[in-house]
């Protein structure tokens, strides 16, 4: 591929790599009953059609869920930031005075071993402080050293269950819901995932959005928000919700008449292999939690087309072909163009190092993205490479619905004075889970770390504010941009056209 006024594009080879977490169990807890080991935990209301043993073979599983930041010191094992359509709603972004910081964005997650971390002190930022440890934070107990008192709890707790809940519980069921309820306490994005979905999570390698395969509206007649449509054999299907249900909460967002249909419909999707926690009810009956995987992949594809001179991509989500993707849809303009407008509106993030790729064209050598840790361990990313088009006048266009890896790149384009950004506070979602195994068919999907702006801002429930505010229909965002962008000095002119080997960029 070749420009007007570039050397052919090159989209170089570089090391990725995966975080490693060391992962510490707690001692065992006695148990009076002598109860057998649980091996087989309940299966959640989503179960795959298809389930199989999932192998936990590093080389099977590291590209399985999404890749690590490139660039990264082969010294350092670094984690991959927040893969979430964002799901929820940053507070201040909606004005409905719910508290929305409890959605399961579908942040992006890295499948790790359990060997120690590594740092690399060099590479930590002079202008940042580490966190503090957790160990300075809380009191830590020697392992197994549990009381006596909180296992007796525990037991009796487990007893009173098995002998008073109104119909019988399994012991491994009993005890999968301990795991699953210590994993929530911890944070919204935290989980325990039984086989099923620890199989589905890794069928989904690229940060593909997905749904759970359902039309929703509200009725003002009930007051309320109807499954007007459910797929048959749809993730939501196979979970037990029917048409006519009534939806009442996604994750922590309460649902009412002040929620868009462009609201709802975020909340649902998110990154492919994600899950959704909805309150349902049949016609306002009992209210009933239901825990739905975004298994139902949509197609996004990228798309790019041109305005007076101004070329516009929309990137839906961040994944590892992305860069590629994105010089594909210039050079399918066939058109010159001298300034670029990024709209990432309503991307739920995807594959950080895919953020980078992007960042990468339009500046050299820059910050990008700060990852800290429980330590205080901080790892730069820088970009890399040659930036082809570090002259070309950039935008950015966001909405609230933009999240994670998005808003990295929003944030480093707008800290590195390289991008105006237009738009409303994006979503704020700036947490790094990773997957660890269990066993051969289950794992843990743990917060590990957060993820800053090039500058250390916090991005985690905060988001990142645009530089230019803007108002009305979001329809008219674009023409708005447009508008602004009229006055923007023009120096070249950018022409892409294929190459005998578009793989070589």
């Amino acid at each position: 591929m070749v420009t007007q006024r570039l050397k052919p594009l090159s989209n170089p080879t570089f090391k990725r790599h995966v975080i490693v977490l060391a992962l510490w169990g707690i001692g065992s807890l006695g148990y009076a009953a002598s109860r057998p080991t649980v091996s087989s935990p309940v299966k959640p209301p989503v179960k795959s059609a298809t389930s199989v043993a999932a192998k936990t073979n590093k080389t099977a599983l590291t590209p399985a869920i999404t890749q690590a930041i490139a660039g990264a010191n082969p010294a350092i094992a670094v984690p991959i930031s927040g893969v979430n359509a964002a799901n929820g709603v940053p507070d201040g972004a909606d004005n409905d005075n719910l508290s929305d910081d409890g959605a399961d964005d579908g942040g992006e997650v890295d499948i790790t071993s359990t060997a120690p971390i590594v740092t690399n002190p060099a590479n930590q930022p002079k202008d940042t402080q580490p966190i503090a440890p957790a160990s300075e934070q809380i009191q830590q107990v020697a392992l197994g050293a549990v009381s006596p008192v909180t296992v007796e709890k525990f037991v009796k707790m487990i007893d009173i269950i098995r002998q008073n809940y109104v119909t019988n519980v399994d012991d491994e069921s009993l005890f999968a819901n301990a795991m699953a309820g210590t994993l929530a306490g911890l944070d919204p994005y935290s989980e325990y995932l039984d086989a099923n979905a620890f199989e589905n999570l890794r069928l989904f390698t690229e940060g593909d959005i997905g749904s759970i395969g359902v039309s929703v509206s509200f009725h003002a007649d009930v007051d309320s928000w109807v499954f007007d449509d459910v797929l048959p054999n749809s993730p939501a299907a196979k979970a037990g919700i029917q048409r006519g249900n009534y939806l009442h909460q996604i994750n922590d967002n309460k649902l009412d008449n002040t929620r868009t249909p462009q609201d709802v419909d975020q909340l649902l999707t998110g990154i492919a292999g994600t899950t959704a926690r909805l309150l349902v009810s049949d016609k306002g009956r009992r209210k009933h939690l239901v825990v739905v995987q975004r298994t139902l992949l949509q197609q996004q594809a990228m798309s790019a087309n041109i305005i007076n001179g101004v070329a516009v991509v929309h990137i839906p989500v961040f994944q590892n072909n992305t860069q590629q993707q994105f010089l594909m849809a210039l050079t399918k303009l066939n058109q010159p163009f001298s300034v670029l407008v990024l709209d990432l509106r309503n991307n739920p993030g995807g594959v950080l190092s895919a953020a980078n790729d992007i960042a990468s064209l339009f500046m050299n050598d820059k910050v990008v993205a700060q990852i800290k840790n429980r330590q205080g361990i901080q790892e730069v990313i820088r970009t890399h490479g040659k930036a082809q088009f570090a002259d070309l006048p950039l935008a950015v266009l966001q909405n609230r619905y933009s999240a994670s890896a998005a808003e990295v790149l929003a944030s480093a384009l707008q800290n590195n004075q390289r991008a105006k950004v237009y738009g409303e506070t994006s979503y704020g979602k700036g947490s790094i889970q990773s997957i660890v195994p269990i066993n051969d068919n289950e794992a843990v999907k743990l917060t590990v770390a957060h993820y800053y702006s090039s500058k250390g801002e916090k991005i985690d429930g905060v988001g990142v504010k645009p530089d230019v505010v803007l108002t009305g229909a979001e329809t008219s965002w674009l023409d708005q941009v447009l508008a602004d962008l009229q006055t923007t000095k023009r120096s070249y002119q950018f022409l892409l056209k294929p190459t005998p080997t578009p793989q070589s960029f």
